[in-house]
């Protein structure tokens, strides 16, 4: 009997604490559903002389099986190199603490960051950035760790750290912005105590002597429309929101944007894309993410949505001219063909596969700002005055060229003249004649040097004519006359190729996004020759040029202010 008593006074003693512990702790959201963007605030109250944990996280956990990425999806199971291996953990992909005591999880620390490995491994390219280093979970007191919410494991913190931390993480999995070049936000305080970029529009106030308190942050402003947020409180979850549109929503691009800022941004490069003649492709990568910021779905590199949307303008661009090079008879197909067979090759067997294996979105960055110097440095040397002549010389013979074939047009001779002639096929190379002019063709190199360029191309997500013109005009040696309409056939099997395999991939485009770039981009191009005509040739091509080296320093973060 005195058992049975003591039994039962363990019992209610038991009881009485778990209700006094519900009883010290109350919170309630300011609202039910906030706008992506928008700011969440959270008051209550908790056990006076307590440490406050709000946890504002994903209601849905991701692992690493739900990735939409086959690449990503090998990586996350299976790691790289042996390393960061998350197999089945289940993390929310947003996750974030606010708290009092945020050195309980995190320490301030200026690290290296950008280029931190490879041949670039220097400053500038590699940068001191400070950033709120996630501790290690072993180092977390156990008292806390029951206050994290839906995380309770060493493998989720893990997890948790690598999607903050790490930028393919980040343009994997969380998709918020690294501040300043550093880490995403996740262990955060108000401002007011810690004033730290990660800091920027958190607010918490904690008296402590009574336990009230009252939190407001802003979660990742990209969240997708009816996203349910849960919250947390020291480890108890005491509501969820929704979130709500804030605009037009790209679901595969995963951001909100105005349909009328693709269309007028495209509709800007494609006056580029005439002025320049190549590079279109560039531009449009650089107008993705800097201005529009495409993300792509949870569990699909950021890199990997952009390449496949990107390659929609290369797609489009080229069809109005092809079709008009068609009908006046100016396709050197003995060439053209093997050119094209080889850039489909490259751009559909090895190019896309490579891309979304190595080039993910902070090494696509950086890379296309490689590209970018070299291509500015081309414009502004083409800006000389040298340069300038011998264009206009080139002009001249393309001018001539085109009257005469507008000529044989009106005579009925362009069935004729526009007939290719060879004595023999030869692989390697043979004697073409062609609008009555004599040309080495070279298929094996056309196809061999298709391949390489194809490769490239797709995997930056390109069209590749700023590569195709000066290989057939320098190494082959063809006027510009012929190998414009080569060119564009080529730009338009590498967007062929390309989108085809990344859609068999399982990386496919935001359709609607690319419609609107294309469509853009066409608008663009028929505007962009009335354009030309009015401004100077050597103030454009310079200011094109500084735009590109803008976005080389920008993208390999040479400045500061620029990461």
């Amino acid at each position: 009997m005195r058992r049975i008593s003591v039994a039962c006074t363990l019992i209610i003693a038991c009881l009485f604490f778990a209700y006094s512990g519900a009883q010290a702790m109350e919170a309630k959201l300011g609202s039910k559903a906030i706008t992506a963007g928008g700011t969440i605030s959270i008051k209550g109250q908790i056990a006076p002389g307590k440490d406050l944990y709000v946890v504002i996280s994903s209601d849905k956990m991701f692992r690493a099986a739900d990735a939409l990425g086959p690449k990503e999806k090998k990586r996350l199971l299976k790691g790289k190199n042996g390393k960061n291996v998350f197999g089945d953990t289940a993390i929310p992909p947003n996750y974030y603490i606010v708290t009092n005591a945020p050195d309980s999880l995190a320490t301030p620390k200026v690290v290296w960051k950008g280029q931190t490995d490879g041949i670039f491994a220097f400053p500038p390219f590699k940068y001191k950035v400070k950033v709120n280093k996630i501790k290690k979970w072993a180092d977390i007191s156990p008292q806390i760790k029951g206050l994290l919410g839906p995380i309770n494991s060493a493998a989720q913190w893990k997890f948790l750290a690598f999607t903050h931390e790490k930028k393919f993480g980040i343009n994997t999995v969380s998709k918020e912005k690294p501040l300043g070049g550093g880490n995403a936000r996740m262990i955060m305080t108000g401002y007011s105590q810690q004033p730290e970029a990660w800091n920027k529009g958190v607010s918490l106030t904690l008296d402590k002597a009574t336990g009230k308190f009252t939190v407001s942050m802003a979660p990742y402003k990209n969240l997708a429309p009816d996203t349910r947020m849960a919250v947390y409180v020291n480890g108890q979850k005491v509501d969820t929101f929704k979130i709500k549109k804030s605009g037009f929503f790209f679901k595969t691009a995963n951001i909100y944007m105005s349909p009328f800022t693709v269309f007028g941004g495209a509709f800007i490069i494609g006056v580029l894309f005439v002025i320049m003649g190549a590079a279109g492709g560039l531009f449009t990568a650089a107008f993705q993410i800097t201005v529009l910021g495409t993300k792509g779905p949870v569990g699909v590199n950021a890199g990997n949505t952009i390449k496949p949307t990107n390659l929609f303008l290369t797609l489009c661009s080229p069809i109005t001219g092809l079709m008009n090079y068609f009908k006046e008879k100016r396709f050197a197909y003995p060439v053209a063909i093997p050119f094209a067979i080889g850039i489909v090759s490259g751009a559909f067997f090895i190019g896309p596969p490579l891309s979304a294996k190595y080039l993910n979105l902070a090494s696509f960055k950086f890379y296309l700002g490689i590209i970018c110097f070299f291509i500015g440095v081309k414009l502004f040397i083409e800006s000389l005055p040298g340069s300038i002549a011998k264009k206009k010389a080139m002009k001249a013979i393309v001018q001539k060229f085109n009257a005469a074939v507008k000529e044989a047009k009106s005579s009925g001779k362009a069935m004729e003249m526009g007939k290719i002639e060879f004595d023999k096929f030869n692989f390697i190379n043979f004697d073409m004649r062609f609008w009555g002019e004599t040309f080495v063709a070279r298929p094996l190199m056309m196809l061999i040097g298709g391949i390489f360029m194809g490769i490239i191309a797709s995997s930056f997500g390109v069209g590749g004519g700023f590569m195709f013109m000066p290989f057939m005009t320098t190494m082959v040696g063809y006027p510009m006359y012929l190998a414009v309409p080569i060119a564009l056939a080529g730009t338009f099997a590498t967007s062929t190729g390309a989108i085809a395999k990344y859609a068999l991939m399982g990386y496919q485009p935001d359709w609607i996004m690319a419609a609107l770039i294309a469509a853009g981009a066409m608008c663009g191009g028929i505007v962009g020759p009335k354009i030309q005509k009015k401004l100077p040739e050597i103030f454009l091509k310079r200011m094109l040029a500084l735009a590109l080296i803008i976005v080389f320093m920008k993208y390999t973060s040479l400045l500061p202010f620029m990461r």
